[in-house]
């Protein structure tokens, strides 16, 4: 009898190599598509078809370094007078701000916003609030500090 039960577990075995090999050898059908087809063409009717593999750097972006190296917060990308310049072009369409002085200390930002001679004392609210939103939103790393002068 222990014969009778040593051949069933091998030929079980047997069985569950054979079923994971046939689901491997699906898995790696390559040259189909997913009904099953096969499909010479691209899908846009292109005879010209062929598939690169892409290789990456190992830094996170899977490329986009390379095709879009100013991603905004990026140190190693990015310098200071570009941060700050930048910060500057977010904050100049904002009505009542003539200019700002920014200034960095590790990941707080202070912005000291210059505001026209004709805004009123009641606006002044108003216009921090708006800065700090714009550059909050672009500028997500930084903890942003808002205040205003004339």
């Amino acid at each position: 009898m222990r014969k009778q039960r040593k051949r069933g577990r091998s030929r079980l075995a047997a069985l569950m190599a054979l079923v994971m090999l046939l689901t491997l050898a699906a898995g790696c059908n390559a040259g189909r598509t997913s009904y099953g087809e096969n499909n010479p063409q691209g899908a846009n009717g292109d005879d010209n078809v062929s598939a690169k593999g892409q290789r990456y750097p190992d830094d996170g972006y899977l490329g986009t370094t390379y095709s879009y190296p100013s991603i905004p917060g990026h140190r190693r990308t990015v310098g200071v007078r570009t941060q700050t310049n930048s910060m500057r072009d977010a904050i100049r369409d904002i009505n009542g701000v003539a200019g700002a002085n920014i200034t960095y200390q590790g990941n707080d930002a202070f912005v000291t916003v210059n505001l026209h001679p004709d805004v009123q004392p009641m606006d002044r609210p108003r216009i921090e609030r708006q800065v700090a939103s714009v550059l909050r939103f672009n500028f997500p790393r930084y903890t942003i500090h808002v205040t205003s002068t004339r």
